[in-house]
């Protein structure tokens, strides 16, 4: 779609002597101007209500017309009466004839500055009855919170690659943040971009003020992304952003002092704040929050969240809001896309999340040129590469995606493992680093995590190309949140386990495992881990137990187009590895019974195990302990969840010899929605031993969907956003799975 030409609605609302009530201006539309009385329709116990369910988007149902929608319509279309009232909605709705009639789109510009005590209403909810449609939804109708200043805001015309920094910080003194999952979601995100040579990223772990200083410095920044914590101070009114000392301990930064910092960054046009209270600010101050105050010091727009926001949500939103970026849009233009593309991923409230700050008149900050700079040309910096992660800035590498899938129906081997493209793959980009920074590295591990095989790349993306292109997918990951309550109770009689030997070592692989070389393979790409907690649970239907940390979100599409996905759970002890999934899938249609080894062709969960894959290079085929452990809907109601496991064939290429699963114990509890999965998978079946805290093993969780007429499989979903067909059998592709404390 091109990009939209617009015509502004410049709406303010101005505070009025007596509470509650606001003068409502038309300063300027393509009809004239207009005004207005409106009386505030919530109080604020009401309000803070209606905020508290917007916001908990995490633990509620995230499907489209879900109460939580229910809840952002009612009150959308409340504010929009009382905002629209009389004189100033009817120059809104000819205000829309008009922009229709001249092929154009009609921005609301909303100005608060006199109004500071409603900036923290969710106005981005907005819901015109009459149009049964939130007007932020409709690249026709974006929303911005305008904040006028004297000195106008040109384009910067920009030759690719865009230049986006990525902020990273995690004091040891707050709260531990998931910032490797956030950084390989980014990366993700915009590896696309990356191949094309329309967006350059680096990475700028343990930031510390002074190392954001260096580095704007050293490298013409277009785009900041700050991941860390973010807070308000009631007391002075300024909102706060948490950065890193030399001892890697919370050094507060408030958010007028951040600007006077980037003031003279004229190539800077966008701040992305991935912090929590990024878009608050202070009722008596228009410019007290950090994203107003970088706004007043010159930034001509900022992107910040009013509500936490997930994993899947933020993908969607990064891979299409920097993409129309890159693509020349206005900044409010390639907001409105990204908001309509995470409602298109059945996302039930959450583009309402990120709110927009704008200085720049017509949303123009970018002029882009057409072409494109080669995805492996020089960095900026020519200074030595830096030794670790931890000790500077690093570009994150262009990874081409997986190849696709071929024909077949799910799981099984021979055809159904697809055939990669004819053609060498493409070549990757290699890692480069800005140079060291200047304070001392402090200890430990880099981003909060373990040392990984390559920097992370590619959610989901689709790059087509011709004669002998590779067509490829790359789908996102998401990081933890915690899951609300229980769900109905169904008991299955359990299956005794073998306890564990109490010495025993765990397997490594060889360096010279058989290899088969014959089919071009993608490039290993790091992955988040997935990890599992110490506990142990009953195998009961029952989950009031259960540890609700998320692990992960099976909802990275590997195989056939599945609508089912699941919410996954790991937990472990002494005796066995814990899976729990809390699956939404559309229908309830059970695995072939008469077929114990294709569980994958029904509605099922599958977990793949196997040792340590950090020595494997990406051809090394299975090993004897890698394992696919099965667990299926039951073939009838009152019988037993059906369950397999499969062991790698004679030439390791692929996984079909069936093994005893008597010991594995499974319970499967039906919802309105989907199912929840309950399962045991003992150590001593897996082979797998030395079992403690810190071993690190290898696994992915997938979703499998049946459809309704015959055992054909619909499709499959990975907790792995690399795990496609033709790496089924190469556990290098698989995801580590940690066993923590």
């Amino acid at each position: 779609m091109a990009a939209l030409d617009y015509l502004d609605f410049d709406l303010e609302v101005e505070a009025s002597g007596t509470p509650g009530s606001y003068q409502v201006s038309v300063l300027s539309s393509p009809r004239g101007e207009a005004s207005g009385q409106m009386t505030f329709p919530f109080n604020p116990d009401a309000l803070e209500n209606v905020i508290l369910k917007l916001g908990r988007t995490r633990s509620g149902v995230r499907a489209l017309g879900s109460p939580t929608q229910q809840v952002a319509k009612q009150f959308g279309s409340t504010l929009y009466d009382a905002l629209f009232a009389g004189e100033v909605g009817t120059c809104f709705r000819r205000s829309l004839d008009e922009a229709d009639a001249q092929g154009k789109g009609l921005r609301i510009r909303l100005r608060l500055n006199r109004a500071p005590q409603l900036a923290d209403v969710p106005w981005e909810y907005l819901y015109p009855s009459s149009l049964r449609q939130f007007l932020v939804l409709s690249t026709k109708t974006p929303v911005v919170r305008y904040l006028e200043q004297p000195r106008a805001v040109p384009p910067l015309t920009v030759t690719p690659p865009l230049q986006v920094l990525v902020v990273v910080c995690s004091p040891t003194n707050l709260a531990t943040l998931d910032v490797d999952a956030e950084v390989a979601r980014i990366g993700h995100a915009l590896a696309g971009l990356e191949q094309s040579g329309q967006v350059r990223v680096t990475v700028l772990p343990h930031a510390s003020l002074a190392d954001l200083r260096g580095t704007l410095r050293r490298l013409p920044v277009h785009v900041l992304h700050f991941i860390g914590h973010g807070g308000f101070d009631d007391h002075s009114g300024d909102g706060m952003l948490a950065f890193e000392d030399d001892h890697r301990l919370a050094h507060l930064v408030s958010g007028s002092a951040l600007a006077t910092i980037i003031h003279d960054q004229d190539k800077l046009r966008l701040v992305l704040l991935n912090a929590c209270e990024g878009a608050r600010q202070s009722p008596a101050d228009p410019f007290g929050g950090v994203a107003q105050s970088l706004v007043a010091q010159g930034v001509p727009a900022v992107v910040a969240m009013q509500f936490e926001i997930t994993d899947e949500a933020a993908t969607v939103f990064s891979a299409e809001f920097y993409s129309a970026i890159a693509d020349g849009y206005p900044i409010d233009a390639a907001l409105a896309e990204a908001r309509v593309a995470v409602f298109s991923d059945d996302n039930d409230v959450e583009w309402g999340t990120p709110v927009l700050y704008l200085r720049a008149s017509d949303g123009r900050i970018f002029d882009v040129a057409n072409q494109g700079t080669p995805s492996n040309a020089p960095h900026p910096s020519d200074q030595p590469v830096a030794a670790s992660e931890s000790a500077g800035a690093r570009v994150i590498p262009v990874v081409v995606p997986p190849w696709p899938s071929g024909p077949g129906d799910g799981w099984g081997g021979g055809a159904e493992m697809g055939s990669p493209p004819a053609g060498p793959p493409p070549a990757v980009a290699p890692t480069t680093q800005l140079p060291p920074r200047d304070r001392p590295p402090s200890g430990g591990t880099p981003a909060g995590g373990p040392p990984v095989e390559s920097p992370p790349s590619g959610p989901k993306w689709a790059i087509i190309a011709a004669v002998a292109a590779v067509l490829a997918v790359a789908v996102f990951f998401g990081w933890p949140y915690l899951f609300p309550g229980g769900v109905p109770r169904v008991t299955e009689s359990p299956t005794p386990t073998v306890p564990v030997s109490p010495t025993p070592t765990v397997p490594t692989p060889s360096p010279t495992a058989t290899r088969r070389t014959t089919s071009p393979l993608p490039p290993l790409r790091a992955v988040p881990p997935l990890k599992a907690l110490r506990g142990s649970v009953t195998i009961d239907g029952r989950t009031d137990d259960w540890q609700w940390q998320l692990v992960s979100y099976a909802n990275n599409q590997i195989a056939g187009k599945s609508d089912a996905k699941g919410d996954i759970y790991l937990m472990w002890d002494d005796e066995a590895l814990y899976l729990l999934a809390l699956v939404t899938d559309p229908g309830h249609y059970p695995p072939d019974a008469s077929q114990p080894t294709q569980i994958y062709k029904g509605d099922s969960v599958l977990m793949e195990l196997g040792p340590d894959k950090s020595r494997l290079e990406a051809d090394d085929l299975a090993r004897p302990t890698d394992a696919f452990y099965m667990f299926g809907l039951p073939a009838s109601p009152g019988t037993a969840t059906q369950r397999a496991i499969l062991g790698p064939d004679g030439k390791r290429a692929s996984f079909e010899i069936p093994k005893d699963a008597s010991t594995l114990t499974a319970a499967i509890a039906l919802t309105p929605t989907g199912y929840v999965l309950e399962a045991k998978i003992p150590w001593r079946t897996t082979g797998l031993n030395g079992i403690k805290a810190g071993v690190v093993l290898a696994g992915n969780v997938s979703v499998s969907e049946r459809g309704p007429k015959g055992f054909g499989n619909l499709g499959v979903r990975s907790t792995n956003p690399q795990r496609v067909l033709n790496v089924r059998a190469r556990p290098a592709y698989w995801q580590a799975l940690e066993l923590q404390p």
